[in-house]
C-alpha cells in the first residue's frame, strides 16, 4: 500500500471514529433515562396491625370513644373553638361564590405516636401546637367527612414549625381523608410508589383523627397526615426568595381559578389558548415584588412559546428550558395510576434560580385507579399525552423514546405488579382495624336507603356495548382492593403497547438539531472522501 493510500485509509478511520463519537449524541439513547437517583423521603415498611379484638369495641353508637381506645396507628387529637365555617357555596347551576377566603378557626393539635404501634388517648403527645384550621378540598369540600388544612401557631400567633411523625419541621400540614376513596389507600399508594421514582414527593402517614369536645372524644376517621407543597429543604428544595435576585426561584400550579393564589398573566392565558390558570404558590403574594412577579410571568410565558412553537428549530430547544427527566416521570406515574385530573388541575411545577423548569410533586389520586365518578376508566388506552405541555412533548420522538426507556426499567422494579401488590397488601394489613372503624363511621353517608347518597361521592352506572346498565355500586372493601389491583395490572401491561403506538404519531426528532445536522453532514463527507480518492487513484 502506497503512502498516499495509507493516508487515505487513516483519514477514513478518523472519519469513522468521529462518526461513532457523534453518534453518541445523535442516536436515540435510552441509557440516560433508565437509572436515576431518587429520594425515598420518610416512607418505610408498614407492620401488620397486631390487634385481634373487635375494631369497634371502643366506639359508642354516636362514635364517642370508650375508655381504653387504642390503635396501632398514630392518633391525632383536634380541638376547635368553634365549628368550621364554609368559605364557598354553589348555586343551582353549580356556579361557585366565595364567602370567606380565610375561614380559619383557632384550635389545638396533639399527636400521639409511641412508636410501639399501640397508641392510647391518654399517652403523652410527641408533638402538639396551637393552630388555625379550616376545611379544604374542591370536589371533596362538601362531603360529610371533612378534610383539614392546618397552620401551626405559637401562643403569640407566630408560625410554629413542628416535626410531625418524622416528616420534618414545618408549620403547614394537611389531614387528607377523602370520601371519594373507599379503599383509603389510593393517595398513600401513589405517593409511596412515587417516592421511589421522583425526587420530590409529599410525605404522608396514616393516622386516626379524634375530635375533642370538652371531656368527650369523638372518632372522626382514618386520615393521611401529609405535607403541603411548599418551599423547604424537606419539600420543594428551591432557593429562598431574595428580592435582589432578578432570577427568582418559584413554585406554580396549573389549576382552576382560585382566590388563594396570585393568578399569573401568562402568554397562552392572555391569548385565550389555555382554559386553566397558572397560580403562584411561592413566593407568597405578601412577599413578592412587582419585579419578581413580572419575571416569573415572562419566564413561564417564554417556556410556553417554545413548547408550542410551530417552528421545529424553536421547539427543538425545549430541553434547555425544562428538565426532561421530571416530565418523563410525571407522565408515567400519572398515566400508570390513571390520574387524569393531573396535567390540568393540581399540577405543580417549580424552578430554581438558573435551572430548568421541573414538574412535580404529584398530587391528589383519590379519583384515580378506576375511581372516576362519571365513567369506567379504559385500561387499554392512554390519555396523558393530551394534557398541556405533554400534548407537544409526545410529538417528539426523543421524548417518547425517553418514556419507553424509563417505563421499561420501572416495570421491572417500582411499577412491577408484584411490587405494587406487595405494597397494597402491606398497607391493607396495617390499616385493618382503622379502616373498619372508618367504614363504620361513614358507611351511612356513603349510602342511603334508596341506594347512593348524592351529596357524597359515588360511581355512576353506565351502559355497556349491549345497552345493558352496569352498576358500579360497591359496598365491599375487599372488592375495592381487588378493583385497584386489577386496574393497575391491566393498565400497566397496556402501557407497553400504547407507548409504542404513541411513537407512530410523533412528527419531530429533536435529538438531532439543525447545527448538529450540518456537523453530521461534514462528518459524512469526511467519511466518503477516502473512498472517492481511492476510486480516482484506481
Amino acid at each position: 500500500m502506497s503512502q498516499g493510500q495509507r493516508k487515505i485509509c487513516l483519514l477514513g478511520v478518523c472519519a469513522l471514529m468521529i462518526l461513532a463519537a457523534a453518534g453518541c449524541g445523535f442516536v436515540r439513547s435510552y441509557a440516560a433515562y433508565q437509572n436515576r437517583d431518587i429520594n425515598r423521603n420518610t416512607y418505610f415498611d408498614l407492620p401488620a396491625d397486631p390487634h385481634t379484638e373487635d375494631p369497634l369495641l371502643y366506639l359508642e353508637e354516636d362514635y364517642t370513644l370508650r375508655d381504653g381506645f387504642h390503635s396501632n396507628l398514630p392518633i391525632v387529637i383536634l380541638s376547635m373553638e368553634s365549628g368550621l365555617a364554609h368559605y364557598k357555596e354553589f348555586d343551582e347551576a353549580g356556579n361557585e361564590s366565595v364567602l370567606d377566603e380565610e375561614p380559619y378557626v383557632e384550635g389545638h393539635i396533639s399527636v400521639i405516636d409511641g412508636g410501639k404501634f399501640d397508641n392510647c388517648i391518654t399517652d403523652r403527645p410527641v408533638a402538639q401546637s396551637s393552630l388555625l384550621i379550616k376545611k379544604r378540598g374542591h370536589t371533596s369540600y362538601n362531603f360529610d367527612k371533612e378534610q383539614y388544612l392546618l397552620k401551626l401557631k405559637t401562643a403569640e400567633g407566630l408560625e410554629n414549625e413542628v416535626d410531625i411523625l418524622g416528616m420534618g419541621a414545618h408549620d403547614s400540614w394537611i389531614l387528607n381523608g377523602s370520601m371519594a376513596d373507599k379503599s383509603m389507600i389510593r393517595n398513600y399508594l401513589a405517593y409511596r410508589i412515587s417516592s421511589e421514582v421522583s425526587e420530590v414527593t409529599p410525605d404522608s402517614q396514616f393516622c386516626e383523627v379524634v375530635i375533642q369536645d370538652g371531656d368527650r372524644y369523638v372518632y372522626q376517621g382514618l386520615y393521611l397526615m401529609m405535607e403541603t407543597v411548599a418551599r423547604d429543604a424537606n419539600r420543594v428544595p428551591i432557593d429562598s426568595f431574595n428580592e435582589k435576585n432578578p432570577y427568582t426561584s418559584y413554585i406554580i400550579r396549573r389549576d382552576r381559578f382560585t382566590h388563594f393564589d396570585k393568578m399569573l398573566e401568562t402568554g397562552r392565558r392572555l391569548e385565550g389558548l389555555s382554559e386553566e390558570w397558572i397560580g403562584l404558590k411561592y413566593p407568597s403574594e405578601e412577599r413578592i415584588t412587582d419585579t419578581a412577579l413580572h419575571y416569573i410571568e415572562k419566564d413561564f410565558s417564554q417556556i410556553e412559546r417554545v413548547v408550542y412553537s410551530d417552528r421545529e428549530d424553536v421547539f427543538g430547544t425545549y430541553d434547555k428550558l425544562i428538565n426532561i427527566d421530571t416530565f418523563v416521570d410525571y407522565f408515567l406515574l400519572n398515566e400508570f395510576f390513571g390520574n387524569y385530573d393531573a396535567g390540568m388541575h393540581s399540577t405543580y411545577m417549580y424552578k430554581n434560580s438558573g435551572e430548568p423548569l421541573k414538574i412535580g410533586p404529584v398530587w391528589d389520586f383519590d379519583q384515580a385507579m378506576n375511581n372516576y365518578a362519571v365513567e369506567e376508566m379504559e385500561t387499554g388506552t392512554m390519555a396523558f399525552q393530551e394534557r398541556p405541555f405533554f400534548d407537544r412533548f409526545t410529538k417528539d420522538i426523543r421524548f417518547v423514546d425517553a418514556l419507553q426507556a424509563r417505563y421499561a426499567v420501572l416495570q421491572r422494579s417500582t411499577l412491577s405488579h408484584d411490587h405494587i401488590c406487595d405494597v397494597i397488601d402491606e398497607t391493607v394489613a396495617y390499616i385493618r382495624s382503622a379502616r373498619e372503624r372508618e367504614w363504620y363511621r361513614w358507611a351511612a353517608d356513603y349510602y342511603d336507603d334508596s341506594g347512593l347518597n348524592w351529596h357524597n361521592y359515588y360511581l355512576l352506572d353506565y351502559m355497556d356495548d349491549d345497552n345493558m346498565t352496569v352498576s358500579r355500586f360497591n359496598d365491599n372493601y375487599d372488592q375495592e382492593i381487588y378493583n385497584i389491583k386489577t386496574y393497575l395490572y391491566k393498565h400497566g401491561r397496556a402501557m407497553q403497547t400504547e407507548l409504542r403506538v404513541l411513537e407512530k404519531s410523533t412528527v419531530y426528532d429533536t435529538s438531532i438539531r439543525g447545527e448538529n445536522k450540518l456537523f453530521l453532514l461534514l462528518v459524512m463527507l469526511l467519511f466518503f472522501m477516502p473512498a472517492v480518492l481511492i476510486i480516482r487513484k484506481g
